[in-house]
């Protein structure tokens, strides 16, 4: 019902019939003889009426035609000579074309054409008033529906790139897991429920806009304990972990592909030194993530792109692009020894 009410009041031909009818009506309480209805005043009315509809009419079409360019002296210049003609159309009516339109009566103008005027004018600031405003509601509404189509494309994206990160996120542990049965390594059966506990959180925790801090850093922990349990003594694997306090929330699995590309990065540099190193801390409201490791030496040179440019950078790129525009500083180098990468980003 509230439906229907709406696209009837939306109708033109129905805002239009409103705005006539209103008029009509409040020019017959002023030029009625008495209280009492006579065909006369209708007549009047409608005598009244005509000249008023020429300026409403051509006044909406030079709105529509001469403002959206800019053409404002134009329009200033035909409303003037868009009023004048009003005036002189309502003497040209009551004077000469009143006896063929409404033959056996007598009419007679009691205005002035200044009267006149002012009484066309206050329609051409009506209908103006109107049409801008109406104009103003019908653009507000096409910025309503572009929003909504951006923020729909822009969760499009987000759900594309999710459904990027899981499978990878996925592949990683299986293989870390694989490395651990290899070897027939004691961790294998907490390494299982480790990996059960990651999956848990990227199909329940992981699916909405926002997770708890403390939960995607639990998350990236078990990470890291399962990359531990997978090198073992061979790699030199730490992280420091500040768990904050505050009730901090953060886009779902979003830190997760720094870790991912460490590890699948990481060589034994030119000194022997094989290693990967994580700094996570919230400081003044801001996540503080550094992530290093080495590099072995026939795997890149300062100037190759290929480890800033792998899959999960670029998809942490464009999330941090999406999700927090404006709130983060994001930043990778590559040095022949060691990669480094730092991210700031503004917590809510």
């Amino acid at each position: 019902m509230k439906k229907t009410i709406l696209a009837i009041a939306q109708n033109q031909f129905f805002q239009h019939l409103l705005f006539w009818a209103v008029a009509g009506f409040v020019i017959y309480r002023l030029t009625a003889y008495n209280n009492i209805p006579s065909r006369t005043d209708f007549y009047y009315t409608f005598l009244f009426l005509c000249p008023a509809t020429w300026v409403v009419y051509w006044n909406i079409f030079l709105i529509d035609r001469l403002l959206p360019n800019g053409q404002y002296w134009r329009f200033l210049l035909f409303t003037l000579l868009v009023l004048c003609s009003g005036v002189a159309g309502y003497f040209l009516i009551m004077e000469y074309l009143v006896d063929f339109i409404f033959p056996g009566y007598y009419f007679i103008s009691y205005y002035q054409p200044l009267q006149i005027l002012l009484f066309l004018s206050v329609f051409w600031l009506l209908s103006t008033l109107l049409n801008l405003s109406s104009g103003w509601f019908r653009e507000q509404e096409q910025k309503q529906k572009i929003q909504q189509l951006e923020k729909q494309k822009t969760q499009a994206e987000l759900d594309a790139l999710k459904a990027q990160l899981d499978p990878h996120f996925l592949f990683n542990n299986l293989n870390s897991l694989y490395s651990l049965a290899l070897e027939e390594n004691p961790k294998t059966s907490e390494a299982i429920l480790k990996l059960s506990e990651n999956l848990r959180y990227v199909l329940y925790e992981g699916i909405g806009p926002a997770v708890s801090l403390q939960k995607e850093l639990q998350h990236l922990n078990n990470y890291f304990q399962l990359q531990q349990w997978r090198f073992g003594e061979e790699m030199d694997i730490s992280l420091q972990l500040d768990m904050p306090d505050a009730n901090l929330t953060i886009a779902p699995l979003l830190l997760l592909p720094l870790l991912e590309n460490s590890f699948k990065h990481v060589g034994r540099n030119r000194s022997g030194h094989y290693a990967v190193h994580g700094k996570i801390k919230v400081q003044n409201g801001k996540l503080l993530v550094s992530l290093q490791n080495t590099i072995g030496t026939a795997t890149t040179l300062p100037s190759e792109p290929s480890i800033a440019s792998g899959i999960g950078l670029v998809n942490l790129q464009k999330r941090l692009d999406l999700l927090y525009a404006g709130k983060f500083y994001f930043n990778t180098i590559s040095t022949g020894d060691e990669f480094v990468a730092k991210l700031e980003l503004e917590l809510e």
